[in-house]
């Protein structure tokens, strides 16, 4: 089997934080650089992935477990022995966002949603009819 060496260019402040990070783990620089690069291509990212995040409580360690369970049926792990106090935190950052949202599209009813402008640019001078029955619309039909 013949060996290359890969590289890349970082600021040196970077490197200076990846060679600590590195002693702190008790790995050469080297040895973590291929484990990284192992884990990428053993795992390809799929461009297009749907599922739903999921959130479970380990009572034994009062901590939380992270994941996503995709519509595959595969179950992949986002962060694990999440505190509760890590999740409130997340969950206001996540209504504040969603309030900033809802205030720069200008939401104001709580059931409403939001609204595709392609279908306003469409005839807005359009005037707004008294809705009629299937009967009625037939016979217009049939005129």
């Amino acid at each position: 089997m013949e060996f290359k060496s890969v590289s890349a260019k970082m600021p040196m402040n970077e490197i200076t934080l990846f060679k600590a990070f590195c002693e702190k783990k008790g790995v050469s620089p080297a040895s973590l650089i291929r484990e990284l690069i192992l884990r990428e291509l053993e795992v390809p990212i799929p461009h297009t992935v749907a599922g739903r995040n999921k959130i479970a409580y380990d009572k034994e360690n009062d901590r939380f477990i992270w994941s996503i369970e995709l519509d595959n049926g595969e179950n992949v792990e986002v962060l694990k022995n999440v505190s509760s106090v890590f999740l409130e935190e997340l969950q206001d950052m996540i209504y504040r966002g969603l309030e900033e949202r809802s205030s720069f599209i200008g939401r104001v009813e709580r059931d409403s949603v939001p609204v595709p402008s392609g279908i306003l640019r469409k005839k807005r001078d359009t005037t707004i009819q008294e809705p009629i029955t299937l009967i009625e619309l037939k016979n217009r039909k049939n005129k």
